[in-house]
């Protein structure tokens, strides 16, 4: 049997971007915001933000799973992390561009291998006696307020949020010709209508799709 779409605390699920033009209006602000970011406190935040989306985008993992990321995880250029909600193991290589602008982000950073890649705030922890500092990676609560708030700022008003990432890398991946099949086993999926719902891709989408589609060569008398 299918599984069910949830909602989580009352909330109602959030939905991906399906306007190319908006998803990268999105990149660009938070791009502005790492520009005009006006302490070292602030540009380090914008930066992780925006980073944080990038890989979101182009991941499709899991809110947990995208906030536990180490650098170590990603800096070979290969992905080997298992996944907390299932289980699973991920193991892929990734994309030449993402993984060039993971290694800058890493050394404007200053990033060691073992530091998480969205760093929040300082805490310290006891261990045989002894307390240390310890930097923990911003909560998924923090995560999916940067997201949905800087949706709001360029005037995305349905709802949007950490995990729109991962449904938006779907959505995507289906409009531009993936394989279904594949799709699933990204998602860790075992059943493709499921898949469908997941990512929100309705009839609208198939009817618009249809539209941008001819086949056909040029009549010999045409003009063209």
């Amino acid at each position: 049997m299918a599984r069910r779409i949830k909602t989580f605390g009352g909330q109602k699920e959030t939905l991906p971007i399906k306007n190319p033009k908006l998803l990268e209006e999105f990149m660009l602000h938070l791009l502005r915001k790492y520009e005009h970011a006006d302490t070292p406190t602030r540009k380090y935040q914008a930066d992780r933000n925006y980073m944080m989306a990038l890989i979101g985008f182009n991941t499709a993992f899991r809110a947990e799973d995208l906030l536990q990321l180490r650098v170590d995880d990603l800096i070979d250029g290969y992905v080997h992390i298992k996944e907390n909600k299932t289980g699973k193991m991920q193991n892929f290589k990734m994309n030449n561009k993402l993984h060039e602008d993971i290694k800058a982000y890493v050394e404007r950073n200053k990033l060691t291998r073992s530091d998480y890649l969205f760093m929040g705030q300082k805490k310290k922890q006891t261990y045989k006696g002894k307390t240390y500092p310890v930097i923990y990676p911003i909560t998924r609560q923090q995560g999916h307020k940067i997201i949905s708030q800087s949706g709001r700022e360029i005037g995305i008003y349905f709802v949007f949020g950490l995990h729109s990432l991962r449904k938006t890398f779907g959505y995507m991946y289906i409009k531009n010709g993936g394989k279904p099949e594949t799709l699933m086993k990204m998602y860790n999926h075992e059943d493709y209508d499921y898949t469908k719902r997941y990512v929100h891709w309705g009839i609208e989408d198939a009817e618009n799709d249809r539209e941008a589609v001819y086949l056909g060569g040029v009549h010999k008398n045409s003009k063209m």
